[in-house]
């Protein structure tokens, strides 16, 4: 029998987003066979391609119509089932989640979205000091920012390992490679550097990929 996923709830009101999903995962830059769309505005997050359902994603939250016909589906007992405890809800269903969290933050961010706009306004160690709190917070997107600002305040070795890990939460994204290629070669793990910055490369290259550095770094390196 599988697990529930504890969720993880994040709200943003800028983006009109709520983002629902186990806790330690983020949404952002996920392989596209990780999804399970049910409409425009409503997605499961899998584990892996038909693998488990880690959490849901909703766009245009305030809009959001829990009772339309085309996502009725998450109000099924028989469907995938969830443990919210910021919300008090066990073995919910993600329509009793969704109707949860639109109580819950009733047009407000939540508190990690809220941290993470006051990290975005300061530099250095301001910065970091905000993007810790932000992680502490449980926003595993985080790990990126405070990995490039410490990496750019020289702490090379603590930002490898935010650079590295976000990697394995995020693979689709072409700058995180290429972040984590820097780290690496800035550490001295040269091979690992390489590695990093032909993914950033390959990633590139698909249909709407970021333009990164990762190739020229990657001739500097010898690597191509």
């Amino acid at each position: 029998m599988s697990v529930r996923p504890r969720l993880y709830l994040n709200h943003d009101i800028d983006f009109d987003w709520l983002r629902a999903v186990e806790f330690g995962r983020v949404t952002e830059d996920q392989p596209e066979d990780r999804w399970r769309p049910l409409s425009a505005t409503f997605a499961y997050l899998l584990d892996e391609p038909e693998g488990r359902v880690v959490g849901f994603v909703v766009e245009e939250f305030p809009t959001f119509d829990e009772d339309d016909d085309e996502v009725a589906a998450i109000w099924d007992p028989d469907g995938p089932r969830f443990d919210a405890p910021l919300l008090g809800l066990t073995d919910a269903t993600a329509g009793e989640v969704v109707l949860g969290a639109r109580s819950h933050f009733a047009g407000r961010d939540s508190i990690n979205r809220s941290i993470f706009g006051m990290a975005t306004e300061v530099e250095g160690e301001d910065a970091v000091e905000r993007w810790r709190h932000c992680l502490e917070a449980g926003d595993g997107m985080a790990h990126f920012a405070l990995g490039y600002t410490l990496f750019e305040l020289g702490h090379h070795t603590e930002a490898y390992r935010h650079l590295r890990h976000y990697t394995e939460l995020a693979p689709m994204g072409a700058w995180n490679w290429c972040w984590y290629g820097r780290a690496a070669e800035a550490i001295g793990e040269v091979e690992e550097a390489r590695a990093a910055y032909r993914r950033a490369v390959e990633l590139e290259a698909l249909e709407d990929g970021d333009e990164t550095d990762a190739a020229q770094r990657l001739t500097a390196l010898g690597g191509e």
